[in-house]
């Protein structure tokens, strides 16, 4: 059963399209009721990282950015199925080593993560961060696995919307968004005569050697202002 708080984050998710700033609010009063600092949600899984469509405010959205460059942290374990709930990330960096150090440095101590399920497939993820180590007290537990459940209809109808109704300007779709990523690791791995894994890998590993997000790497690469195999070994 969830708390009264998180009923009335729900009552506000169920307003509609209609209703998309009341939505947006939701996101703040989710977080309270979750006892966090802040929290984000986006579709897409996997390598390519997620589209954030909802509660996306500053350090949430920094912290998929360095999952994304690193291809580690709570949210890409989370995309296998399952919770992850890391109530203090300085137990965690043997597991995460990067995500974990960059994470403490904006200050985030713990970040829980929750699969977003149709069915039995996740097509998401919902990420929580505070910046004090210590679980989730046991009706936030509750009030999250609720609160995923609501945010990934909500989500949905962004990118699919139904009856005639236009989607958000501000939406990108998971099979468009960060394309210039996709393109950059193709012409790395004709550069570098290696897989497309293997492409990512370098990528990754050079925006987070050069401190940049991976976004404005791949740009240089696909503005041929960087090539890697003119890179120093």
């Amino acid at each position: 059963m969830v708390s009264n708080r998180m009923a009335r984050v729900l009552q506000l998710l169920d307003g509609g399209p209609q209703r998309r700033g009341a939505v947006e609010s939701a996101a703040v009063q989710a977080a309270e009721a979750l006892g966090v600092d802040g929290l984000c949600a986006g579709l897409g899984t996997g390598s390519t990282g997620m589209v954030l469509s909802w509660g996306c405010e500053t350090v949430s959205a920094r912290l998929e950015e360095l999952q994304f460059t690193l291809g580690e942290g709570p949210g890409p374990d989370a995309a296998a199925g399952a919770p992850v709930l890391a109530a203090d990330l300085t137990a965690m960096r043997a597991h995460w080593p990067a995500f974990a150090s960059e994470a403490a440095a904006l200050g985030v101590r713990a970040v829980f993560a929750w699969p977003l399920r149709i069915g039995a497939i996740s097509v998401g993820t919902l990420i929580a961060h505070r910046a004090t180590a210590g679980p989730l007290a046991e009706e936030a537990l509750a009030d999250a696995y609720a609160l995923a459940e609501a945010v990934t209809l909500v989500m949905l109808h962004q990118q699919y919307p139904t009856a005639g109704l236009p989607p958000q300007h501000d939406q990108a779709s998971p099979a468009t968004y960060r394309a210039e990523v996709h393109q950059a690791v193709g012409m790395i791995s004709v550069q570098l005569g290696v897989g497309l894994a293997e492409a990512l890998a370098r990528l990754r590993a050079y925006a987070y050697s050069a401190e940049r997000p991976i976004n404005e790497v791949a740009a240089l690469v696909v503005a041929r202002s960087l090539r890697f195999n003119e890179l120093d070994p």
